[in-house]
Formats: C-alpha cells, sequence, structure tokens
C-alpha cells in the first residue's frame, strides 16, 4: 500500500469514528482511474449515514442522516465539519 493510500484510510478511519460506524477501505487496484476501470463501488460508503468521498485535497460529504451535501476543500475542514454535526446530534438525541 502506498503512502496516498494510507492517508485515504486514515482519513475514512477518522469519519467512520466520528459517525460512530465503521468503514471497510479497498485500495484503488488499478495504477490510474478511467471510465472503464471506475466500475467498482469503491471507498468512502458509510452504512445507514451515506457518502464521504475523498478526491485529491477536496472532500465531498453527502449524508443522508441528516441531510448534508457538502463540498470542502481539505480534509481538516471536513472534519472539523463532522465532529460540529455529529456534536449537534448527540444534543439533540440526549434527552432534557
Amino acid at each position: 500500500m502506498n503512502e496516498e493510500n494510507t492517508v485515504e484510510q486514515a482519513f475514512y478511519q477518522d469519519c467512520a469514528k466520528l459517525l460512530g460506524t465503521e468503514h471497510d477501505y479497498q485500495p484503488y487496484p488499478y495504477r490510474r482511474r478511467n471510465r472503464w476501470n471506475n466500475r467498482v463501488p469503491g471507498n468512502g460508503r458509510f452504512p445507514g449515514f451515506g457518502l464521504i468521498r475523498l478526491f485529491g485535497d477536496r472532500v465531498h460529504i453527502q449524508l443522508r442522516s441528516p441531510v448534508r451535501v457538502n463540498l470542502w476543500c481539505s480534509r481538516d475542514d471536513a472534519l472539523e465539519y463532522l465532529k460540529a454535526l455529529c456534536s449537534v446530534k448527540a444534543q439533540a438525541t440526549t434527552p432534557a
């Protein structure tokens, strides 16, 4: 596994930890993507939550619960957003 895959795997694991779920990372089997070899579902699927996809430094977040669609320019900003979102969701479900 190369360094880029290690960074991606760590990012997806951090997202899974924040969402309280698991992520099964699968390294991309080809040297580069094209329209013919990009048919496998790939990484970024979080069961019960939605998609978080990494495109270089940009992060696309598309969640079903709560419904949110965002594009972030850095991984750190995306993780901060998920932390804030999860803390708001936890406060909403905590009985007063």
